[in-house]
């Protein structure tokens, strides 16, 4: 969605706090003029935020954050000493922990998963395709009904036809000119949930599983780009205004630059917005800095989180 759309829409169409960002941005006179001008500068913006998350791959910036010894992190935090820290996003893969397993071994099982569904979904094996998504819940740690009810409740309600809808959801999201509206939550749905699947559903496997932890450490990085350049609020690439979770931890936000919610009336809709934005900039950065973006997503995984714990050194 490039800038001149969002001029003139409802709060609720873009989802959460975008206000804050588009409430300071100067209205245009010639629009077709500043439209093209607009679109020309947030692609040299989005280039050059993909240059420095590349250099951030090898680069030096620390991290660090407390690991909570209680719930279903207290294995991890005990295996980190209560505290998790990196140098560079390099770093943060090789110390990537999921269930207690290394990003090799995690890797390994989402290639697995991911195989079975593609094929599932080609042959359009509804049954298959439905309990290979348990499966993918299971592995992600979402597979309580009651959290996840709406998830179930879609599954289950398209469950006839849902190689087709799977399908659907790919395509839309990596064609950059499809629209997005038909995830309403009702005939399609996207929440963290279904970005790993429909991640994992794609052939390709370029749709990245954005969720709270994703967007956190994309926003944490646009927020370092936007003070390093002493960029502005309303001069920041649409693209770049990463969507971000409720939760404090997992929020970025300074005062020069503000990020929207990931929830709203409009949560499908934005959520995959985010899925298409932050696939299209990791496959650019991976490229960039010469690594899979299965490994810059899972960078960002680690170092998202906690954002807001002890960003800087």
């Amino acid at each position: 969605m490039t800038r001149s759309q969002y001029q003139g829409r409802t709060v609720s169409s873009v989802g959460g706090r975008m206000h804050r960002a588009l409430a300071t941005r100067p209205i245009y006179t010639n629009p077709v003029y500043h439209r093209e001008n607009l679109a020309n500068r947030n692609r040299e913006q989005i280039r050059e935020f993909c240059q420095f998350l590349a250099h951030e791959w090898g680069g030096s910036r620390q991290h660090s954050y407390t690991v909570p010894s209680r719930g279903k992190s207290g294995g991890w935090s005990r295996a980190v000493n209560h505290k998790w820290s990196a140098v560079g996003l390099a770093d943060a893969v090789s110390k990537y922990a999921w269930s207690g397993k290394s990003f090799a071994e995690n890797k390994a099982e989402l290639d697995r998963l991911a195989a079975e569904l593609q094929s599932a979904v080609q042959r359009d094996s509804n049954s298959d395709v439905c309990t290979i998504l348990r499966a993918i819940m299971h592995w992600g740690g979402a597979d309580n009904k009651h959290r996840q009810r709406r998830t179930y409740e879609w599954i289950e309600h398209n469950a006839d036809e849902i190689s087709a809808k799977l399908s659907n959801a790919v395509d839309l999201i990596k064609d950059e000119q499809a629209s997005l509206e038909p995830f309403d939550g009702v005939n399609l749905t996207m929440n963290s949930t279904m970005a790993k699947i429909v991640s994992l559903a794609d052939p390709e496997q370029k749709l990245v599983a954005y969720d709270g932890r994703l967007g956190g450490a994309l926003s944490f990085f646009v927020a370092r780009f936007t003070e390093e350049r002493e960029i502005h609020q309303y001069d920041v690439a649409d693209q770049l205004l990463f969507a971000v979770d409720r939760e404090p931890k997992r929020n970025p936000d300074t005062n020069r630059i503000h990020f929207p919610a990931l929830f709203g009336k409009t949560r499908d809709r934005c959520h995959a917005s985010m899925v298409r934005w932050a696939s299209e900039l990791i496959w650019q950065v991976a490229k960039e800095c010469r690594a899979s973006p299965r490994e810059i997503e899972a960078a960002l995984f680690m170092w998202g989180y906690n954002v807001a714990d002890e960003p800087q050194h």
